[in-house]
């Protein structure tokens, strides 16, 4: 009886760590907005990185622009505004985000700065096999992460890529993507370069 006791203690015990606060996958939802227009949001996630000072990235999608995203970049534990974001893809790409977005940045806690990206943009945040963000803010610091090293991708690299998953879906359209969409190997770094 008091095998059956501790083993029922030890279930409850880990079903409770497992139950945490961290999703398994990103969240995205669709939905409509008022002159009909189909929408798609992805919450925050962080990029590859263990620091508390961990840039997180979100998308939002409209069909009303459809080839265009908003994507915000935010930096926990800043106080200095997020003025940028310079996105580098393999060893030569680079593609510097400045143009702010009227829409508004979701509500995050700390800084955060909504830009207009083309959605190829996304995709490439999506499905890159090597890539890194250099966040800037308003003191002249900048914070540079990593997107996707090929060994780790950040939580962020996967919300983009369900979130470009739910574009098509509300679009009914496939989205052109630069890059392989990667299959298991390509997503697990082993693919080819």
């Amino acid at each position: 009886m008091r095998f059956l006791w501790l083993s029922g203690a030890l279930l409850a015990a880990v079903l409770a760590g497992c139950a945490g606060s961290q999703r398994l996958v990103p969240k995205v939802e669709q939905g409509q907005a008022e002159g009909g227009a189909k929408t798609v949001t992805v919450a925050s996630e962080s990029v590859a990185c263990s620091r508390p000072q961990c840039p997180v990235l979100a998308a939002a999608w409209t069909s009303a622009k459809a080839g265009q995203a908003v994507l915000t970049v935010g930096l926990p534990y800043q106080k200095a505004e997020v003025t940028g974001a310079d996105f580098h893809f393999g060893g030569s790409q680079t593609v510097h985000v400045r143009s702010r977005s009227r829409a508004d940045a979701p509500a995050l806690g700390f800084p955060a700065t909504a830009f207009d990206v083309p959605l190829g943009l996304i995709g490439q945040i999506a499905y890159a096999p090597r890539s890194w963000v250099r966040v800037h803010t308003a003191d002249g610091r900048s914070v540079d992460e990593t997107l996707n090293s090929g060994d780790q991708r950040g939580r962020a690299v996967e919300a983009m890529s369900y979130f470009l998953a739910a574009v098509e879906s509300a679009s009914g359209k496939a989205i052109d993507v630069e890059g392989n969409r990667g299959g298991l190997l390509e997503r697990l770094g082993g693919g080819n370069k």
